[in-house]
């Protein structure tokens, strides 16, 4: 039964929901298998979307982008900037075929191979107290204002700050404004809304008025992740060997 119906209404049920929504995702596939085919027939080397967090594009993403266009001059790109729990339901719903992110913690069926490590730095506005020269360690932060992505949003990454904050710092981050969006969160600091903890890489090409602190001797790092659908490693098989051969078998510097 997918619908309930009186003489007023029509409503679906639970299973006409789910109904829904599965049907909507094949027809999805579909549309892009007939897609796929025609370029294929055409001999056209057609599309690959990427998701990236904010830091990728700060750090590795352009060189990628460059290697792929050098090798494959006919692979059209589409780059969609997401939080991580957008980003992975994305590739399992085949709307994604790559995906960037930091300190994700996949489900099972989404593979994953690092690409790099970087420091996390301590972002603060350009007038704060704090004196980046003689910072001793994070305790003096926990009477802040932070600005970090929803937790719920954020899928192993924000989990990563917590810890940071309680480990080095004894305490839990006093949360005012979240967002997933690095370029935001630079912003609000850069405002004085609050101060924030990021991956090194965010800071590349950046002309704000704020400082920071980089947490080189601290255990966590930002892991860098490549994630994609692990039952389409076969169909990515040539990307994924470009990508690979290209950024993981050289010195990759991101600073």
């Amino acid at each position: 039964v997918l619908f309930d119906r009186d003489k007023r209404n029509v409503r679906p049920t639970p299973a006409g929901l789910f109904f829904q929504k599965e049907v909507e995702r094949i027809v999805f596939l579909w549309e892009e298998a007939c897609r796929k085919t025609a370029q294929i027939h055409r001999g056209e080397a057609g599309e690959v979307r990427i998701g990236h967090a904010s830091s990728a594009m700060q750090s590795i993403l352009p060189q990628i982008l460059v290697i792929l266009r050098h090798q494959m001059p006919d692979l059209h790109t589409v780059l969609t900037e997401t939080a991580n729990l957008f980003l992975v339901e994305e590739i399992q719903n085949h709307r994604l075929d790559l995906g960037f992110a930091p300190n994700i913690l996949p489900p099972s069926g989404i593979a994953q191979r690092l690409v790099y490590q970087e420091n996390f730095v301590l972002i603060l506005p350009k007038n704060h107290a704090i004196d980046p020269e003689h910072f001793t360690d994070l305790s003096v932060l926990k009477d802040e204002d932070f600005i970090i992505p929803p937790l719920w949003l954020g899928m192993g990454y924000v989990e990563t700050i917590h810890q940071i904050c309680r480990d080095y710092g004894g305490f839990i981050p006093k949360i005012v404004h979240e967002s997933a969006y690095s370029a935001s969160v630079l912003r609000l600091v850069e405002a004085g809304i609050g101060i924030s903890i990021e991956p090194k890489s965010t800071l590349r090409g950046q002309n704000l008025q704020i400082k920071s602190v980089e947490l080189s001797d601290i255990a966590q790092k930002a892991d860098m992740k490549m994630l994609w659908l692990e039952e389409r490693s076969e169909e990515l098989k040539s990307i994924l060997q470009l990508v690979e051969s290209s950024v993981f078998d050289s010195l990759f510097d991101i600073e």
